[in-house]
């Protein structure tokens, strides 16, 4: 189980919280019975179960890797994409909670396709599950959780920052602290990340991100819905570690799969 610093709710909050939880509701995957607005339990733990004959992921980058590909090896206790044994990401390790990939990618467009602010709360229990199962290892402990910030343009389309959602609500799950202002966009250039390829998304996010506030020492999380090539998060990273922080780990919803 990771390491936490507590972050105590005031009581009408976790009142409220208790009494939704058991209301019942749909299950977003299936449309079965489901309680508060989340996954049924055999939703979850069909999106939570390795695919793929149940090879691993990149330690890193969260890619899931085929045995034989692997870059320490098959059957390596801390297994490496290629890329990541070449060229090194900031951030030190990545805990995604599935693949985005069909069935269960719909759970990503109903939130920020559908406007669907309640499903931050279906995923945030996903990513916090496959965090209790993969960080035990997590040290030093987590101090806070921090979002990757929205585009104005992303802003205005959606009313919302996903990943600002998904941050609040995994942060109060895990009991740790949100900083929802730390990272800041120094510049807009209006064009959408899903747009560009590879090389486009490392160039347009160079230098992209500066950190506003002091983070001495701190191992802290990076959290967005949706991981592709691993660019956004590493310039939020590189801004987080030129501010002083320790470490910094990205948790994720889904992690885009290679292609096959």
């Amino acid at each position: 189980m990771p390491d936490i610093i507590a972050h105590p709710l005031s009581w009408p909050l976790r009142a409220f919280r208790a009494l939704a939880a058991r209301a019942g509701s749909a299950c977003p995957a299936c449309a079965g019975a489901a309680r508060g607005g989340r996954l049924c339990p055999p939703c979850v733990a069909d999106v939570l179960k390795p695919p793929y004959g149940g090879a691993p992921r990149c330690l890193r980058c969260a890619l899931r890797l085929a045995p034989a590909l692997m870059a320490g090896g098959a059957g390596a206790d801390a297994p490496l994409c290629a890329d990541c044994l070449l060229h090194p990401p900031a951030f030190a390790r990545t805990i995604a909670a599935f693949d985005y990939e069909p069935p269960f990618d719909i759970l990503i467009q109903q939130f920020k396709g559908q406007h669907r602010h309640a499903m931050a709360g279906a995923l945030a229990d996903l990513l916090y599950q496959a965090w209790l199962e993969r960080g035990d290892t997590m040290e030093p402990p987590l101090h806070a959780v921090i979002p990757i910030p929205a585009s104005r343009a992303s802003l205005r389309r959606r009313g919302f920052n996903p990943a600002g959602e998904l941050a609040a609500t995994l942060a109060a799950r895990a009991a740790l602290p949100v900083w929802r202002a730390a990272l800041h966009r120094q510049r807009e250039d209006g064009r959408r990340q899903a747009s560009l390829g590879r090389r486009q998304r490392e160039a347009a996010v160079q230098g992209l991100y500066r950190c506003t506030r002091p983070v001495p020492g701190l191992h802290v999380a990076l959290v967005d819905d949706v991981m592709t090539t691993g660019s956004t998060v590493d310039a939020a990273a590189r801004a987080l570690l030129q501010a002083g922080a320790a470490r910094v780990t990205v948790l994720v919803a889904a992690r885009t799969p290679a292609q096959r």
